[in-house]
């Protein structure tokens, strides 16, 4: 009996672990990997687990059935399945996460920011693709690699963009891109000894599909002007989290300011909620708007103040298609109405002939 038992408890073991112990694909990078390769000092951090978002409905809509609706779409690739045969990347199983930061301030007009993606290519096919789009510009040789500038239609916006390896590609602005560079033959500092903004990063669930961190509240966010209709007091702000998660056909998560404020914080909060009170009022008339209300929750502490959501993929299905229709309508009226140049008289139609 005790044999049965322990036996019985092994397989338990084994059935519970052996999910959890779930294998990275080959080339797939953990956070902590992706993170080593971001210079230091940034003051915004975002991490996204593309293959997740991937599985959401509207994405797979958007890749087989919309994809002629997108002009420059359209243009490029005849359909989802061109793309992915001339690129060799397919987006919904090459692309495995994606690193974005901000570097200078989120005031900056101009900020140095940088992207990382994670996927698996092949970069003289994606080369190719590239030169034929006429997406670069410019290449500089740098750090044993290659820097092409990208194409933009703002003069005063330099991008570049480089094959860091098998499994990485990185852009961004030229200094912060060749930090990266540097990072990737162990020179320089990364992100993960930025200990003002890695102090809120470590505290946020990096498996979730989608992680934020800001480690510098703007001040003009924190400066609300005085005797406004509905003043909130954030001059206390100093930092913003957020993550989102998608389980079992549900967008959950989590945004949280960083506020030692207590007084300040309950304020918000109150006032959040008496705007989340009107919206209800109308949920006779718009009940997907009754039901996107119902879950939000909000609530605020000595030093944050937090909003929970949790939305289904039919919910976020149903206010996308009624984004669209509303969309339309507003479009129609326009496209209907032609002008009239100033001081010229409209011309009558002419009659038809008969």
């Amino acid at each position: 009996m005790k044999r049965k038992m322990l036996a019985l408890s092994l397989i338990l073991v084994v059935a519970l672990l052996v999910p959890a112990c779930k294998k990275k694909a080959a080339g797939q990078l953990s956070s902590e990997s992706m993170l080593s390769m971001v210079p230091e000092g940034p003051v915004m951090l975002m991490g996204f687990d593309f293959q997740r978002f991937a599985t959401l409905s509207f994405f797979d809509k958007a890749l087989k059935e919309d994809w002629q609706k997108n002009a420059k779409a359209a243009e490029d690739f005849k359909d989802y399945q061109e793309f992915v045969e001339k690129t060799g990347v397919d987006l919904q199983k090459s692309v495995y996460a994606v690193v974005a930061a901000i570097y200078g301030g989120l005031e900056s007009e101009n900020p140095e920011v940088l992207g990382l993606v994670n996927l698996k290519y092949d970069e003289g096919k994606l080369l190719a693709v590239f030169k034929e789009k006429g997406l670069f510009t410019a290449e500089e040789a740098y750090g044993g690699r290659t820097l092409y500038t990208l194409k933009s239609k703002d003069a005063g916006k330099d991008m570049r963009l480089a094959f860091l390896n098998k499994t990485a590609i990185a852009f961004g602005s030229p200094q912060t891109l060749k930090k990266t560079i540097d990072l990737a033959a162990k020179n320089g500092k990364n992100v993960l000894e930025t200990a003002a903004l890695m102090k809120y990063v470590d505290k946020l669930d990096k498996k979730s599909m989608f992680w934020l961190a800001v480690g510098s509240i703007p001040n003009k966010m924190k400066e609300a002007p005085a005797g406004g209709m509905m003043p909130v007091d954030l001059s206390k702000a100093e930092a913003f989290t957020a993550v989102a998660d998608f389980k079992n056909k549900v967008l959950s998560g989590e945004l949280r300011l960083i506020s030692n404020n207590e007084a300040g914080n309950k304020q918000v909060v109150d006032m959040l909620n008496g705007l989340k009170s009107l919206g209800a009022m109308g949920a006779s008339k718009e009940p997907e708007l009754g039901e996107l209300l119902n879950g939000i929750q909000l609530s605020s502490a000595a030093d944050h103040i937090k909003l929970t959501f949790s939305i289904s993929e039919a919910l976020m299905d149903k206010l996308g298609d009624k984004a669209k229709e509303k969309a339309k309508g507003m479009a129609a009226p326009a496209a209907a109405a032609e002008p009239v140049e100033p001081g010229e008289p409209a011309q009558p139609e002419e009659p038809a002939n008969e």
